[in-house]
This record gives structure tokens, C-alpha cells and sequence, in this order.
């Protein structure tokens, strides 16, 4: 290492040799001109811009080589100062790592009461994701140092007995609790990269909004977790972290780009985590790890500070903030905390509306409508397989025998949601993306897209016009990435967005109005890492089409994938390969060895009905907890 050069000195050197190269072609180029003419010019200058070019390339892969290397010494040198202040802990190991098997109430429970202190909880939950770290498949990217201060002034604020807690019936739900966040979170000092190296060593200079609320609230941010690479894809992979699987299977992806998040949490390194969600970037990893989480309305919480990796490339779509945790209840604890007048003061885009505790709680005993739907039938779309129609079915039972009613639901012209989408996500041509990973090292997912971004437009074409030929109508979007021509076709495609979304809010009020709508995260369980690509990315629609909406949409764990359906998948790629559906066939095919996996549904609202989602949720999570303990 020592014999290396400074970046410095490696810089001054590089333009001292491409000005001496540029001078000496630039000399070669007048003699040749006068002995050869302009074709030897030509070739000349060709070389010159070929070389050029080649040293720029060189030049910058080593500026990407240097961050990382410099980051991961960062990573190094804070990991041996925390593990330094974690050994100061006064009890066992045991006994913590006891702790972070018990529920959020419990915690909370032994808080107020005065049993637990908030720094042994946070030791506890330290001492757990640092285990999980040195294992591996952690989704952890830093330890917040400044942790133990917070812990610190909660405990010079704790009460010494119950009895002097008359203010503990005000505290926040997460006082004193431990909490992790996605990278995407600015957090004071630290950096937010999204998996992208060349944002690394560049520490944010404050707290977003949301981390400002979440410590004014009490609660203990400790830690920082994962994003798949520039947030777009949900494969888990991250070339700065390391790449995560799922903890119920490592051979299967964890979801993303939240795939940190509901890493830690699957594996009880957190209580609670915060994600961000732009096509289902929460609800994916937490229904393929088994976790509760919720979507909110775009601006119901703060996204205000986070870091926006798309901002210049996207249009009718903003990635919105959303809990991910072990319980329905957790969830509406973090909500409880976030919606406050200190977030609706800081963020002026939050209405100022609390959490709506009679519809979350049945005070009024309402009888809810809620649809229903197990599958998008159409061409364009994946199809779910046996398996997550069974648990849209189980959860449909669950709220039938809760006294409620239950509707089928056609989702209006699907192939167009998927259409207006891909055109949103992709308004500026991919270019936007394509500078993010320039000269980075890039995942097998995102190489496709970048493959399919950088096509000829014609040569789009050709690709859908094969796509459709073979079966393969879910792949045939090529076309669709190239990108808005003009500022008219950007605002055609804003008013199409409008249009359907009204045309979806027809549908909704036609066959109810509808209170709440049960349907797939996804048309599969967690597929296996090695799957092409092009079976991953078209799962998302499922729930994309509530990003495109802006509904308010959550996810509830209802089963485990036994054997009885993973033959039942078999069934179903045969009979699709019968019907000539080659490429759904092959979907079925991915559930092979698929047992033990968890099965999630997804659950949607009206916008600004969150609570309303969480009370259909709870319902179905109760459900389920009874079917265990009668088993």
C-alpha cells in the first residue's frame, strides 16, 4: 500500500502526461500534415481521441477504486472504537441478547415500569447486529456512535420509580427504543450512498427531517442499513456493504431496496426500521422476510433531507418514507411517534393530520368493504403463482369471519398502469441512471436494464416485436425506456397519470366504495438469486401500481410455503406450458425448493387511510396467530 501514490500525486501526474502526450501528437500532427496531408491527420487525431479517452477511463476507475478503499478503512477504524464502547456493558450477554427476542409492547412495558433501562435495551440490540455483522448477511452499514449519547441524556431524564412518572403517559410509543434506518436517511456525519461508491466520503451536514423527529421523540437511532445498488433494483446487492440474502434462505434474494432493513430485522437485530418506497421498495423485502410494513401516502410522513437518487429523472413518482416491523401494532406505533406538530412544523408538504386512532382501533364498529384480487390477468403482466393466491384466499377468509364484506376487484386496464410506470421511472431515458453508475462496478439485474437503456430506439422495437413472439409479453417494455422527447409529452404523460387514476377511482367507488383492498406484494415468494433478471423486475407491478397511485398500501405475513404448494406450482408451469404460456411457465418453475419461505399479502387504502390498512392488517395478522395456536 505504502508504495502507492497519492491521489494528489497521481492526479498531478496524469495531466502532466496527457498534456506531454496531447503536445507531442499535436507536434507529430503538423509534420505529418505537411508531409502526408489531411488523411494521416485524421488517423493521427483518431489515435490522439482514442488515448484520451483510455486515460480518462483509467483515471476515473481509479478514483472509484480509491473512495471505496478509503471508505472501508472509515467502516474499520468506527467498528473498532464501537466495539471498544460496547464492552462496557455491565451484563451478560445472555441476558441482552434475551432482550431482543420480545416484542415492542413488551419493551416498552419494561421501560415504563422502570425494569429496563434504554441503554441496556440499546446495548442489547447493539450486541445482536454486531453479532449478525461479523456473520455476515447483517444489512448493516454503520453503527451510529453518537447512540450512546442519546441513551445517555434519556437515562439523566428517567424516573427513578413508576410512581414519579406522571409524564410517562406523554412519551412517544418509541421512547427509549432502538430503531434502525435505510441509508437513504441523512443522519448527521454519516454518508448516504445508495449503494453508489462515488457518493462515498461525503457525510451529510444534518439530520433529515424525519431522524430529527424520531430522536425528539426519544427513540435511539443505531444503526444504518443497506440499499440495493442505486435503489432500483430488488435483488439486495450492494458493492460497498456486501451483498445480502434472505435470512429464510440464502440461496433466495432478500427483496429491495429496503433489502438492509428487512435483513436486520428478520434476523431480530432491530425492533424497528424505517425504509423508503418508490415501487415497493419496502413491501417487496418485508413480505419476502416475513416483517409487517406499510407505504404511506406520498408527504403523510417527511421525506424532506433524504437522499433522492432519481429526483432529475422521474416524474409523478417520489419515493415516500414507511415502517417496517415484527407486528400490525409496531407499525402504528411509528406512526403515532412521526405524526406530530414538530414533523408537520418542519415539513410544510405534511398535512397536519394525527394518527386517526377510532378507525385504526373499531371504536365505531364499522363494517368494512373491502375487494379483492389475486392475479393481473392480462398479457403484460406476471402472473401470480398458486401459492399467493392461496394466502390472498387465507386473508379473505380472515376478514369474511371478522364480520366484513368482501367484493371481487378488477384492477382497470392493467397493461396501462404497467405502461405509464415505466414511463414515469424512466421519463428522462435512463440517463440519470446510467451517470450513478458510471465507472462503478454493476450488479447482474442492473446491467440488464442498462443493457436494454442503451439500445438504438429501432433496435427496441425488435426487442419487444421478439419478446412477444416467444410469449413474453411482460418483457416486451423496451420500448418504453426511451425516454419523454419533449416538455409536451411530459405533460401528455402527467395527465395520463391523472386520467387513470381517476379511471381507478371509478373502479374503486363502482364496486363498493371500497374501505381497504387485499391483493399480492408479488407474484411469487422470494425467487432464487440466480434467476434471470428478467423474471425479477416485471414481480414489481404488483406493487408499483400503488406507487403510481399514491394509495396508501401495507403488507402482513399469512403463511409459509409447504410442500403440498410447491407441487402445486409444478402443476401450474405444466398447465401453462399447455396453454402455450411459456414465460409464466417458467415463473411457476422458479418456486422449486421454495418451502419454508414466508408468504405476505398486501393490503391498500384510499389516500390518507393508512390507519384504516393497519386495522385490515391486524385483523388478518389476528387471524393468523389464532390458526398457530390452535396448531
Amino acid at each position: 500500500m505504502g508504495l502507492l501514490p497519492s491521489r494528489r500525486t497521481f492526479q498531478v501526474l496524469y495531466w502532466r502526461i496527457m498534456a506531454d502526450i496531447l503536445g507531442a501528437h499535436w507536434s507529430m500532427l503538423i509534420g505529418w500534415l505537411d508531409k502526408h496531408g489531411s488523411k494521416r491527420l485524421l488517423l493521427a487525431g483518431g489515435v490522439s481521441m482514442l488515448l484520451s479517452v483510455f486515460l480518462n477511463r483509467l483515471y476515473q476507475l481509479y478514483r472509484t477504486d480509491s473512495r471505496l478503499k478509503q471508505k472501508k478503512r472509515q467502516i474499520k477504524e468506527r467498528m473498532t472504537t464501537f466495539r471498544e464502547q460496547l464492552m462496557r456493558s455491565s451484563i451478560s450477554e445472555a441476558e441482552l441478547l434475551s432482550l431482543t427476542e420480545l416484542e415492542l409492547s413488551e419493551l416498552r412495558s419494561r421501560i415504563t415500569m422502570g425494569a429496563l433501562t434504554p441503554a441496556d435495551l440499546l446495548h442489547a440490540f447493539q450486541l445482536k447486529a454486531l453479532q449478525l455483522y461479523d456473520k455476515g448477511n447483517s444489512g448493516i452499514c454503520e453503527f451510529i456512535q453518537e447512540a450512546e449519547s442519546i441513551f445517555m441524556e434519556l437515562d439523566r431524564n428517567e424516573p427513578q420509580t413508576p410512581v414519579d412518572s406522571a409524564s410517562s403517559e406523554n412519551r412517544s410509543p418509541l421512547y427509549g427504543i432502538p430503531i434502525s434506518l435505510k441509508e437513504s436517511f441523512r443522519i448527521k456525519g454519516y454518508d448516504s450512498t445508495g449503494g453508489v461508491i462515488k457518493l462515498c466520503n461525503m457525510p451529510s451536514e444534518e439530520d433529515c427531517v424525519l431522524v430529527t423527529v424520531l430522536r425528539k421523540s426519544g427513540a435511539v437511532p443505531f444503526v444504518m442499513t443497506s440499499t440495493s445498488q442505486v435503489c432500483r433494483t430488488i435483488d439486495g446487492l450492494n458493492v460497498i456493504f456486501g451483498d445480502v440474502s434472505n435470512p429464510f434462505n440464502l440461496s433466495r434474494i432478500s427483496g429491495g431496496s429496503s433489502s438492509g432493513e428487512a435483513v436486520l430485522l428478520a434476523q431480530r437485530g432491530s425492533p424497528v426500521g424505517i425504509g423508503s418506497d418508490i415501487g415497493g421498495s419496502i413491501r417487496i423485502p418485508a413480505a419476502f422476510c416475513g416483517l409487517a410494513s406499510l407505504k404511506p401516502t406520498l408527504h403523510r410522513l417527511s421525506g424532506y433531507g433524504m437522499l433522492n437518487l432519481a429526483q432529475h429523472s422521474v416524474l409523478c413518482l417520489s419515493a415516500c418514507p414507511g415502517p417496517m416491523c415484527h407486528k400490525v401494532n409496531d407499525l402504528a406505533d411509528v406512526m403515532r411517534t412521526l405524526l406530530t406538530p414538530l414533523m408537520f412544523n418542519l415539513d410544510h408538504r405534511v398535512p397536519p393530520l394525527p394518527f386517526d386512532e377510532d378507525s385504526y382501533n373499531e371504536t365505531h364498529e364499522k363494517r368494512l368493504t373491502v375487494g379483492f384480487f389475486d392475479n393481473l390477468p392480462c398479457a403484460e403482466c406476471m402472473h401470480t403463482v398458486p401459492v399467493v393466491q392461496e394466502a390472498v384466499s387465507q386473508a379473505i377468509k380472515a376478514v369474511t369471519q371478522a364480520g366484513h364484506r368482501v367484493v371481487k376487484f378488477k384492477v382497470p386496464n392493467p397493461a396501462k398502469a404497467v405502461d405509464l410506470f415505466i414511463r414515469c421511472v424512466f421519463a428522462d431515458g435512463g440517463s440519470e441512471l446510467r451517470k450513478w453508475l458510471a465507472y462503478e462496478p454493476v450488479g447482474t439485474h442492473l446491467r440488464f436494464l442498462a443493457v436494454m437503456l442503451s439500445l438504438p430506439h429501432w433496435m427496441k422495437y425488435v426487442c419487444d416485436f421478439s419478446a412477444i413472439l416467444i410469449g413474453c409479453r411482460p418483457l416486451a417494455i423496451a420500448s418504453t425506456l426511451g425516454g419523454l422527447k419533449n416538455a409536451q409529452a411530459a405533460i401528455d404523460l402527467t395527465v395520463a397519470v391523472r386520467e387513470y387514476r381517476a379511471e381507478f377511482q371509478n373502479a374503486w367507488n363502482r364496486v363498493g366504495p371500497l374501505d381497504a383492498l387485499i391483493c399480492p406484494v408479488s407474484a411469487y415468494p422470494a425467487p432464487p438469486s440466480n434467476a434471470p433478471a428478467m423474471f425479477i423486475t416485471p414481480s414489481a407491478m404488483y406493487t408499483a401500481l400503488f406507487n403510481l397511485l399514491d394509495y396508501p398500501a401495507g403488507t402482513v405475513p399469512v403463511a409459509f410455503v409447504d410442500r403440498v404448494d410447491v407441487l402445486e406450482s409444478n402443476k401450474a408451469a405444466i398447465q401453462r406450458r399447455l396453454d402455450g404460456d411459456w414465460y409464466n411457465a417458467r415463473v411457476a418453475v422458479l418456486q422449486k425448493s421454495s418451502e419454508g419461505l414466508p408468504v405476505s399479502v398486501q393490503v391498500v387504502g384510499a389516500p390518507y387511510r393508512e390507519e384504516t390498512v393497519l386495522r385490515v392488517m391486524r385483523i388478518i395478522e389476528n387471524a393468523r396467530s389464532r390458526a398457530e395456536q390452535k396448531n
